[in-house]
């Protein structure tokens, strides 16, 4: 199993892991709104899954999973995948949606490797 992960500093870690919810939760249709890297065609609405609480969240989507906990002053964001193409696809998911999100006070995603 491939694993990274990512602290993102921000103010409000709750708010930007419950956007990121809702919008996986929308079954999967901004997956294939535009081309890009880490669309996949007709991705199945049923093999999109999402769980949440203000803290603590969970997306499962057909190429692996990521989990996201807000902390005081963070959001701490876990990806896997079964191989590293998946990995690097949940990975510019993950950075193109809070880039999106946070259009107006920029948020840092960097990647680290987990062991």
């Amino acid at each position: 199993m491939h694993t990274s992960e990512a602290r993102i500093v921000t103010e409000r870690p709750s708010r930007y892991l419950a956007q990121l919810c809702k919008h996986f939760d929308n079954k999967g249709r901004h997956l294939t709104h535009r081309p890009r890297a880490h669309a996949l065609p007709d991705v199945p609405t049923d093999q999109i899954h999402v769980e949440w609480t203000d803290s603590d969240g969970v997306l499962r989507l057909p190429w692996g999973q990521c989990t996201l906990r807000a902390t005081p002053g963070s959001l701490r964001v876990r990806v896997e995948a079964e191989n590293q193409e998946n990995l690097g696809r949940l990975q510019e998911l993950v950075t193109t949606h809070i880039d999106r999100f946070s259009r107006r006070d920029p948020l840092r995603v960097e990647w680290q490797p987990s062991p």
